[in-house]
């Protein structure tokens, strides 16, 4: 049996709370994973779709030159 087949066989024996951990793991290991994952986040920083976006724009507006003397 190699490696990779008795790893297998192992993961198969797990639950399922135990399987997500395993893959947090494995793929924190992977260098690739990283990237993927901060490419996305770089392409999304700061952004709100449409919408909630519009809506968040307004509620700014409505109270950007208020202010509250409670939270001094």
């Amino acid at each position: 049996m190699t490696v990779i087949e008795s790893i297998v066989r192992d993961l198969r024996e797990l639950p399922p709370p135990k399987l997500v951990e395993v893959a947090r793991y494995v793929h924190g290991l992977n260098p690739k994973s990283h990237e993927r994952r901060r490419a996305a986040l770089l392409a999304t920083a700061g952004c709100m779709a449409g919408e909630e976006g519009e809506d968040f724009e307004r509620a700014v507006k409505a109270e950007a030159d208020r202010v509250d003397g409670d939270s001094w």
